[in-house]
């Protein structure tokens, strides 16, 4: 109720300040949107038949949020974040209902393009975020959709990012950063030009002691990129290294928080460790005004450690009798290297055709992945404060080999029918072969070879009905593949403990995704802009991780799933004033009849059936259905900026509570205040305080057995008590910091 009072009011208090006409020009946006993985001439947003968003280097320094994905989640419609981890480096980034997450178990459906090369990684299409050097970002485009041009996982959308160059980018940038909880953080990047070549560099570290306990991260990341231009050819050779440290602690039992404080964490350690070398050579060259050709060759490797702190039930193998249960601590490790190479190259014409003006692009690209996956278990005892402490030696628990080889070829052809009226067909063919092999010697069970191929098919249309408003709409079908760690947990008989045990399991079905969009946009009075979607994807054989308790479970197949929705924004510009509305509906629901595991069944408590009932129209959990976000700047002087945001996400249902007959998390509301005061010219200082109210908010929930008792500690001879899980949101956060820039060279033209 306090966050609907509070949107309320401030929604009523900026209406107010906003008059009834007169608005100035906002700041521009770019004009050109990549709609293909590999840049090419690039379409006029108005052509384009789908609501795509864009974020700018620009707008990523100005508002000075603390990651990619916060900035996505304050901006960019239908984007909600889920803190699963607690760490604003591991969220789970929702996007209409369909989800980029770091970890596995999460049903990915997003893809995530870095220049051109697909950033998922080869074992379960994971997105690591921490890895996507946000200081080099110069665009990111948010194309909605299930787009068959961005091949396999591309079931809700396509997220598109491009780098800058020394040549669009030349000069120094230099920011530093301290805040609360001990964050430290410091950012250089330099870029420049010298005849035919040009040079860019950028490097970030990052550190905090975190708001939970025992909640340390840093993280080090170094973009470089090398370029090389004349008037018709352009190579640029980038490489990425990082290096983190990610602790995130996960959901916690609400008794916990209740009595020790929202800090609290229920085990630990949960620490990730990745590394990552990431190559690309990208080229390109035009042939007259009208050819383009483009493509890159890119080579990645990323190797990842993890260290987890678990407590398990020991049923003594009485499932019926808890007078002889007992909690265990569990320690694991899993070592993950990963290694894909690939290549793509596309061909784009803009000629006539039959004296209407027509823009044809066809690429191809393969990807070939291999990952070697170990996993190690010690067993432990708990500490005082519910950490695991090994006692043994790590024992071999799986060692895997999974390799992927991906390919797909695509056509793109954009016609304008007359000046105002464009059409845009498109399609792809995709092919996934998936090989397994057990490395251990001792699971030969695990062998198997997977193929899975699709043809997609899209078509959309863009009408420009006036200078001031654009009617569109489009039909696309998406596919993916199951993936390697996605085929070796698929056994209801046998589930895996993510992410370490695998057995050999029943195959999977490729999930297909059909979908439509309609919308508008358009202008009001002056530059008041506005934008209206309403979009439906409906899947069949979606995949979904099947809890069956604890963070045991399996990968399966389910009948149909969907996400439909609306998308409502409103942006503009008064005299000092501007402001970004926006409204999301997500209405993701199952739309067949399962009987799914219930995670906290047990035979000794009558009270928890065996099975999850889920009807037609149950929604599935952890998406909100509502979401509100707004913006507002004000420009006290040429050089003092003030600034403040506002996102509101509505309720939700736990995991665990797919069948919708239990309570939801409640709504949130957060306020966010920043400021920024130029000093001199280059030099400016800024602050940024989040969670001004200090609000007590849960972005997830699920349902599981606690495994302490009421002192904190493991609990013997009975059942522990089901209770919500939650994963509590960060409290009030303060970060100060200055900004230099000193411009060297104008940009190249």
């Amino acid at each position: 109720m306090r966050g609907r009072v509070l949107v309320r009011q401030l929604a009523l208090a900026l209406a107010g300040a906003l008059p009834d006409a007169g608005l100035a020009q906002p700041s521009p946006r770019p004009e050109v949107v990549d709609t293909t993985p590999v840049p090419g001439l690039g379409t006029p947003r108005d052509e384009v038949p789908s609501n795509v968003q864009t974020v700018t280097d620009e707008e990523l320094e100005h508002q000075q949020s603390s990651t990619l994905t916060d900035h996505l989640n304050e901006n960019v419609g239908s984007v909600t974040v889920n803190e699963a981890q607690s760490n604003a480096f591991q969220p789970d980034v929702l996007y209409r209902g369909f989800v980029a997450s770091p970890l596995l178990g999460n049903p990915i459906g997003l893809s995530v393009y870095l220049d051109g090369v697909r950033v998922n990684e080869q074992f379960g299409d994971t997105v690591n975020w921490d890895l996507i050097p946000t200081s080099a970002l110069s665009t990111l485009h948010v194309i909605p959709g299930s787009n068959p041009v961005f091949g396999s996982n591309t079931l809700g959308g396509a997220l598109v990012a491009r780098t800058r160059s020394g040549d669009t980018d030349p000069g120094l940038r230099a920011e530093a950063q301290l805040g609360s909880f001990d964050r430290q953080r410091l950012e250089l990047a330099q870029g420049g030009y010298l005849g035919p070549f040009d040079a860019f560099v950028a490097g970030e570290l990052f550190s905090e002691g975190g708001w939970r306990e025992h909640s340390p991260s840093r993280v080090r990341r170094l973009f470089s990129k090398l370029g090389w231009d004349d008037e018709a050819t352009d190579v640029d050779l980038s490489y990425t290294w990082a290096h983190n440290d990610l602790v995130g602690n996960g959901l916690a039992p609400e008794s916990i928080l209740e009595r020790e404080g929202r800090d609290a964490i229920y085990t630990f350690p949960d620490e990730t460790s990745p590394t990552l070398h990431f190559w690309n050579l990208q080229a390109s060259r035009r042939f007259g005004e009208d050819w383009l050709l483009s493509g890159n060759l890119h080579h990645r490797r990323l190797r990842v450690g993890t260290w987890n702190g678990d407590a398990e039930f020991d049923d003594a193998g009485t499932p019926a009798d808890p007078s002889d249960d007992a909690v265990e601590a569990e320690k694991r490790r899993t070592r993950t290297h990963t290694r894909v190479s690939g290549a793509s190259a596309q061909l784009t014409r803009r000629h006539g055709l039959a004296g209407l003006e027509n823009r044809v692009s066809a690429g191809a690209t393969v990807d070939l992945g291999r990952s070697r996956f170990e996993s190690f278990e010690q067993a432990g005892e708990f500490t005082d404060e519910r950490g695991v402490r090994g006692t043994g030696d790590f024992e071999l628990a799986t060692d895997l080999t999974g390799r992927t080889r991906n390919w797909g070829i695509y056509v793109v052809d954009e016609l304008a029918l007359s000046p105002r009226f464009h059409v845009t067909a498109s399609a792809r063919y995709s092919v996934a072969r998936v090989e397994l092999e057990d490395e251990s010697g001792s699971e030969p069970e695990l062998d198997g070879e997977h193929r899975f191929g699709r043809l997609a098919p899209a078509l959309g249309a863009s009408w420009a009905v006036t200078p001031a408003l654009t009617l569109y709409g489009g039909y696309s079908e998406g596919f993916r593949a199951p993936t390697p760690v996605e085929l070796t947990c698929a056994d209801p008989e046998d589930p895996c403990t993510l992410p370490v045990g695998f057995v050999a399991d029943p195959p999977l079905d490729e999930v297909v995704a059909r979908g439509f969009e309609l919308g508008a946009r358009g202008r009001l009075v002056g530059a008041l802009g506005w934008e209206a979607t309403f979009y439906r994807t409906d899947l069949d054989d979606d995949i979904l991780f099947i809890a069956t308790g604890g963070s045991r479970g399996f990968f399966a197949n389910v009948g149909e799933t969907r996400r439909q929705g609306a998308e409502l924004a409103l942006s503009g510009q008064w005299k000092r004033l501007s402001f970004l509305a926006g409204y999301a509906w997500v209405d993701a629901t199952f739309q067949s009849s399962e009987a799914l595991f219930n995670p906290v069944s047990n035979p000794a408590d009558p009270a928890q059936p065996a099975t999850i009932d889920v009807r037609p129209g149950d929604r599935l959990p952890g998406i909100p259905r509502h979401s509100f976000k707004l913006g507002a700047e004000y420009r006290v002087g040429e050089d003092f900026v003030l600034g403040a945001h506002l996102l509101w996400a509505g309720s939700q249902f736990m995991r665990g509570d797919e069948d919708n007959s239990g309570p939801k998390l409640d709504d949130r509301a957060i306020l966010d205040l920043r400021a920024e005061y130029r000093v001199s010219p280059g030099v400016s200082l800024f602050a940024r305080l989040d969670n001004v109210f200090d609000s007590e908010t849960e972005t997830l929930g699920a349902w599981n057995r606690n495994a302490f008792d009421a002192e904190g500690l493991p609990i013997a001879g009975e059942l522990g008590a089901v209770e919500r899980f939650v994963s509590p949101g960060a409290p009030r956060t303060l970060f100060v910091g200055v900004r230099i820039e000193l411009a060297t060279q104008p940009p190249r033209q």
